[in-house]
C-alpha cells in the first residue's frame, strides 16, 4: 500500500495504448483501511490501535507528502456486519484520543450508510434500502455523527 502512495505521490512515464504518458503525482494520494480477505475467505482487520501505530511509524519515517489515512468502518474492517460500524468507529476515535501521531495521520472515517438499516435483495424493491452492502440507516447514522462530534 505504502509502495502505491509512493508511486501516485511522485512523477510517472509510462506507455498507454501507444502513447507516451507523464504524470507530476498526486501530493494528496494516502491509504484508505478497508481491512483485507484472504485466500481462505477470513477477513482481516486493520483499525485497531496496533494497527494504527504501526502504519503511523512506517508512514513517518518515510517521505510521504501529507500522510493521510481514512478507515472504513465496514467492508472487511466489519466483517460486513455493518452494526459493528458504530463500535470500529469508537474505537479508531479512541487511538486517536491516545497517540497523537495516529490523531495527526487519521482524515476520516468511511461509513457506509443509506435510509435504512441493511440490505435488500435484487427482487425486493423496498425504498430507502441499499442494493449493495448492508449500511446503517439514517437514524443510527444521525447518532453516530453526533457521538464522533463529541469525541472531537
Amino acid at each position: 500500500m505504502l509502495n502505491s502512495i509512493k508511486a501516485a505521490q511522485n512523477g510517472q512515464s509510462f506507455i498507454y495504448r501507444g502513447w507516451e504518458v507523464e504524470t507530476k503525482g498526486n501530493d494528496l494520494a494516502h491509504a484508505v483501511l478497508r481491512g483485507s480477505v484472504d485466500k481462505h475467505g477470513q477477513n482481516h482487520v486493520n483499525y485497531h490501535y496496533e494497527d494504527l501505530s504501526i502504519l503511523c511509524d512506517l508512514y513517518c519515517n518515510e517521505k510521504y507528502k501529507n500522510p493521510a489515512v481514512i478507515v472504513d468502518t465496514n467492508h472487511s474492517n466489519s466483517g460486513k456486519q455493518y452494526n459493528e460500524q458504530t463500535r470500529i468507529a469508537n474505537e479508531v476515535l479512541h487511538a486517536m484520543r491516545h497517540n497523537e501521531n495516529i490523531k495527526n495521520l487519521i482524515k476520516g472515517l468511511m461509513i457506509e450508510s443509506y435510509i435504512e438499516d441493511g440490505s435488500q435483495g435484487i427482487n425486493e424493491n423496498i425504498y430507502g434500502k441499499s442494493v449493495t452492502d448492508p449500511c446503517l440507516g439514517w437514524e443510527k447514522t444521525k447518532k453516530l455523527i453526533y457521538e464522533i462530534a463529541e469525541q472531537l
